[in-house]
């Protein structure tokens, strides 16, 4: 079978293992532990939880970022639709 050959090729989407979630997860659940542990007022612990949070998001957002000016993909390219 002929490779048909479009122009360029799409880099794989970002994906996430397990292990990766194992790890947040774990990480997460440590960090709440020792909170708890320490006695901290449940309002701190929601506190840490929206910042982590955020920090998370703010974090994915600027690795896709970064991936799509390395990739040099650009969102105003209208070749897909053709």
């Amino acid at each position: 079978m002929a490779k048909v050959d479009k122009g360029r090729s799409r880099p794989a989407p970002l994906q996430f293992g397990l292990r990766t979630l194992l790890g947040a997860t774990t990480g997460t659940a440590v960090l709440f532990g020792v909170l708890r542990w320490l006695d901290v007022p449940p309002r701190a612990s929601l506190m840490v939880l929206v910042v982590g949070g955020a920090g998370a998001a703010a974090a994915l957002g600027l690795v896709v970022v970064i991936t799509r000016w390395a990739t040099g993909e650009d969102d105003h390219q209208k070749d897909d639709l053709i």
